[in-house]
């Protein structure tokens, strides 16, 4: 039986999650997208665009049927276009239109700007520790439901 007190300290992680998930969301409602396609333009921003469908589905854990409508979406809005790989005729790298890189700057930078001050705010020893011991729990907790044999994803 789990003791009282990590309870109620995964409860206050869980509940901190939530709100993370929330303040995304509600950034993505203030700027008229859903949460997927908010994060699709914020990894091609980010991560640099021409980076091919699987490769933002490993990295970022979107099944393929998600991303291929957020995809869908925005190159009917004109804002990105499907270029195939050369030697891959299955394969295509996500690349922005002119439209779509001032629209994603529009959108993303007052977000990046948020998330760098929020960050900055914290002294370099912090954010380092902040990193770590979130990932260091993502990984006990993806072996930890490995090892339950509750998902075979992970």
């Amino acid at each position: 039986l789990m003791s009282t007190q990590l309870s109620r300290q995964m409860i206050l992680l869980n509940q901190n999650d939530k709100m993370l998930d929330d303040l995304y969301h509600s950034y993505a409602v203030s700027v008229h997208l859903s949460d997927s396609v908010l994060w699709v333009l914020y990894i091609l921003w980010t991560e640099g665009d021409g980076l091919t469908q699987k490769e933002i589905c490993d990295a970022w854990y979107y099944s393929r049927q998600t991303l291929n409508t957020c995809l869908k979406h925005l190159e009917k809005e004109g804002y990105i276009r499907l270029a195939p790989l050369e030697g891959n005729r299955k394969s295509k790298r996500v690349l922005f239109t002119e439209e779509g890189h001032a629209f994603a700057e529009k959108i993303i930078l007052p977000l990046l700007d948020a998330e760098n001050a929020s960050l900055d705010r914290m002294t370099p020893e912090e954010q380092e520790c902040l990193i770590t011991l979130v990932h260091k729990r993502t990984e006990f907790l993806r072996a930890e439901l490995f090892h339950a044999g509750t998902t075979g994803k992970i």
